[in-house]
């Protein structure tokens, strides 16, 4: 088994990244391929244009309906509308190198002021010559440093069974029009002839103080029209872009209340 949790610390190293279908999910189908997105806001009543703190929290679940192996996950984005906003001013920043290699108890000890958020992966590595088998790991979410303009997210991914961590870097970028926020993610070529991802989940949600007020991660409002009591949103949206070249999508829609 030794060998086993080597290779699952070397080849893991870097993985960009977030089982049964769960309620409330959106489900696409393409083929023999399934994937299925689901998202909340927490909570949902909110000011109408005030954004106040709120949690994010995205999943995604990868399946087949035939029993041949699933195709690999290679890329993954997912953009949030653009009534949320994150905000890190002030918020303490972490290194991958401050955390890599690292238990997660250590993790915490060096970059515990920089928690975002947390969740977890289940992923099948396949090993030549040994049958594949399932890894089951918990992730906390770091505020990472700014590279090339662009806010990054880092997330420590770590298992006791086999032992293992390794980090994933999120790029955040922002843009113009329903989606505002987009944190995007591939597979690194050193995990690639071993690494299938097949379940993610990732909650986002951080308050603390800056300058005599209290700031939060993530923020938003409930944009509903003057009149109304609510709204109806697309709340995000996530692409996954496979091996084999298959690439699908799915869009989350959720309800909130102007509170």
């Amino acid at each position: 088994m030794s060998s086993v949790r080597g290779i699952f610390l070397g080849v893991l190293a870097g993985l960009a990244l977030w089982t049964a279908v769960p309620a409330g999910a959106e489900i696409s189908q393409e083929g023999t391929l399934i994937i299925a997105f689901e998202g909340d806001l927490t909570p949902n009543i909110l000011p109408r244009r005030r954004p106040v703190p709120v949690a994010v929290r995205v999943a995604g679940d990868i399946k087949s309906t035939a029993r041949a192996q699933l195709p690999q996950l290679r890329t993954i984005s997912v953009a949030i509308n653009s009534a949320g906003r994150l905000y890190d001013r002030g918020l303490p920043t972490c290194n991958v190198e401050a955390i890599q290699p690292a238990t997660e108890v250590q993790a915490k000890a060096v970059c515990g002021r920089s928690i975002v958020g947390s969740g977890h992966v289940t992923l099948q590595a396949r090993i030549e010559g040994q049958p594949s088998f399932t890894v089951k790991a918990s992730l906390l979410a770091f505020n990472g440093p700014r590279r090339a303009g662009r806010k990054l997210i880092l997330a420590q991914v770590y298992s006791e069974d086999p032992l293992g961590a390794f980090v994933l870097t999120f790029k955040v970028s922002h843009r113009d029009g329903l989606f505002g926020t987009v944190m995007s993610t591939s597979l690194p070529p050193s995990a690639r002839g071993w690494v299938y991802l097949t379940h993610f989940d990732m909650t986002l949600k951080r308050q603390y103080y800056y300058r005599g007020r209290v700031r939060s991660y993530v923020s938003a409002a409930c944009a509903a029209p003057a009149g109304f009591p609510g709204a109806v949103f697309p709340f995000a949206r996530a692409s996954y872009g496979f091996d084999n070249g298959q690439r699908l999508s799915k869009t989350v829609v959720r309800t909130c209340r102007v509170g």
